[in-house]
């Protein structure tokens, strides 16, 4: 009987065939007392050399298949190798306790997976399945218990399995692996990463839907929608297959439509699309190839997952490899938005009733200036390879905005008496994320080189709706009438100053709002990468002057639903997906130069 089972769609795509099932790393940990404490601490160091070995070899593995900025997490997993406290612990137990290794490292795994689960950050809790791989890669090799049917598939199947190590997804043969099924994971997990960079469709957070499936059991895996399909009748194999057929086919014009100039309209108004940014090494040399920019490069992920801050001169060598690898496109810095739901367990930020309306963002860097003023350190230095920009979040007024831009000048001060170089024409900019930006955007304009409005959470505190309650989530609602009439009145505001207004929330990922974004006046979008070829597509097939008088219809319009009825006809209108992507490619191939507007 057809099952079907949602979860994450982490990975796009289609996966059509039979489940492979594929047994986790559950070790039988044994505990005993060791004769000789230095041959067992000999068997550590032994363990020790050969992971390493091991993780150079797939750290090499991921430079040949995916480039320098995916094998960067393997260099992160050496480091763990090298941890002098973890590695001086176990060292000190085997001979303090005469206990064998592998008991000392399950005993330290567990704890520090608890820790970790215990910080409240998705992104900081996802980084626990790093540690343990390189701990589950220490106990194989301790316990010789390769999980090698990893790479032992009879013939090409759906992975399934409670997880999946980053070091085990990189070594997939992508000609066997048709999909993969994790009970576990998220978006951000570096498995998911990988995942989306070897194409392979994925879906995560199934919970325990392996647990109902035998091997060779007929599978569909959608990677867009998120949905895992069980012994699936005939017609809905039949409508998959047709899907299946038509992604590949809008896979390939895509591709054509990357390779063809700037992303413009119909009638020659150019709409840079920009990629968000949230971890170095996204920061490939094959995005230069298909964003426009990164408009969006979310610096606080450089705090988490670690145990210290990060210095200066780190920093520094993050964004100047931004800036060189997308040379001579622009790179928009945003300064940490720490806080809220990103939180830094060694900063002690203590807890608090809405930490989203509390000590965050901009708030958090002018009361921590010792933290605040290396980065922005790091970020002018960094100015000088490449086209950097620096934006600040969750500015509320303009207040907040003059000081924030007194300690950036403050901190170019310190750098020309130190003679140290920098852009010194650098652009800042606000973000509009918040309603008091957007009643005060025409003042904050004056001050600003360019603004950026970020939709997620300017919905979310116009609407008073948080979007990760279950209860009310149904209200977050971007095609609100307040909603797009701040959008509106944010781009009003930054024409009649003459300065770029970009949108980088989830809205500018959706081709759905493509028409009505641009007619508001929002001159660049910035988005997921694996959003950026189908938003472009769908602009080079919009009128600019026809978005404008969609604009104004919608504003005048009272509730969502008469909003969102409008912009979906007015989507589906363009046509199936073949026909709107083959029109696509053929208008930017005869497209005249873009112009600036």
């Amino acid at each position: 009987m057809e099952s079907i089972f949602r979860g994450i769609g982490v990975s796009p795509g289609i996966a059509i065939g039979p489940a492979a099932l594929l047994g986790g790393d559950r070790f039988d940990i044994p505990k005993y007392k060791v004769a000789d404490v230095e041959e067992e601490l000999a068997r550590f160091e032994c363990a020790l050399r050969k992971t390493r070995d091991y993780l150079k070899k797939i750290h090499a593995k991921t430079v040949e298949r995916l480039g320098i900025g995916h094998a960067d997490i393997f260099t992160a997993h050496l480091l763990v190798l090298e941890d002098v406290t973890l590695l001086e612990e176990v060292r000190s137990r085997i001979s303090a306790e005469s206990l064998n290794v592998e008991f000392i490292l399950d005993e330290l795994s567990q704890r520090y997976t608890d820790l970790l689960g215990a910080v409240e950050d998705s992104l900081f809790q996802a980084r626990t399945s790093d540690l343990l791989d390189v701990m589950n890669r220490l106990q194989r090799n301790l316990l010789d218990a390769e999980r090698t049917h990893v790479r032992e598939m009879a013939e090409p199947s759906i992975l399934m399995a409670h997880d999946l190590s980053p070091s085990d997804t990189v070594m997939l043969d992508r000609t066997m692996v048709l999909g993969m099924s994790l009970d576990s994971g998220s978006p951000t997990s570096h498995t998911a990463i990988l995942a989306r960079a070897l194409e392979i469709p994925a879906v995560m957070g199934l919970r325990h839907a392996a647990c109902h499936i035998n091997n060779g059991t007929s599978i569909i895996i959608d990677g867009n929608e998120g949905l895992f399909i069980a012994e699936p009748t005939a017609d809905t194999l039949d409508a998959y297959r047709q899907k299946q057929r038509q992604l590949e086919e809008t896979r390939v014009a895509l591709r054509g439509i990357m390779s063809h100039g700037s992303s413009a309209t119909r009638d020659g108004v150019s709409i840079p699309t920009q990629a968000n940014v949230e971890l170095p090494f996204e920061l490939v040399p094959e995005l230069r190839d298909t964003a426009e920019g990164v408009g969006l490069f979310r610096t606080e992920y450089l705090f988490l997952n670690r145990d210290t801050l990060p210095s200066e001169e780190e920093q520094y060598q993050a964004y100047a490899q931004a800036a060189e690898t997308m040379d001579p496109l622009p790179v928009t810095l945003r300064t940490m938005d720490i806080g809220g739901d990103k939180f830094v367990s060694h900063l002690q930020i203590s807890k608090e009733e809405n930490p989203q309306l509390g000590w965050r963002a901009v708030r958090f860097c002018l009361e921590r200036k010792d933290i605040f003023k290396p980065q922005l350190r790091a970020m002018l230095r960094a100015s000088n390879k490449g086209k950097i920009q620096i934006m600040f979040p969750m500015i509320s007024g303009v207040e907040e905005l003059r000081q924030v831009k007194a300690v950036l000048s403050e901190v170019k001060k310190d750098l020309d008496g130190e003679g140290i170089s920098y852009d010194p024409d650098i652009k800042v900019g606000s973000m509009i994320e918040v309603p008091s930006a957007v009643a005060l955007a025409d003042v904050l304009s004056q001050e600003c080189d360019f603004f950026s409005i970020g939709t997620n959470d300017l919905i979310q505190y116009s609407l008073a709706v948080d979007r990760v309650n279950e209860k009310v989530a149904h209200l977050y609602e971007p095609a609100h009438p307040a909603v797009l009439r701040m959008i509106k009145w944010t781009c009003n505001a930054a024409w009649a100053s003459g300065i770029p207004c970009s949108l980088c929330g989830e809205m500018a990922g959706n081709p759905l709002y493509t028409e009505t974004l641009i007619g508001m006046g929002v001159t660049s979008l910035s988005m997921s990468a694996v959003s950026l070829p189908l938003v472009r597509a769908e602009i080079a097939e919009i009128n600019f002057g026809e978005a404008q008088e969609l604009a104004a219809r919608l504003l005048q319009m009272g509730t969502a639903a008469e909003i969102k009825t409008l912009i979906e006809e007015r989507y589906e209108k363009r046509g199936s997906a073949e026909a709107f992507i083959s029109h696509a490619v053929q208008r930017e191939k005869d497209a005249p130069s873009p112009l600036e507007y």
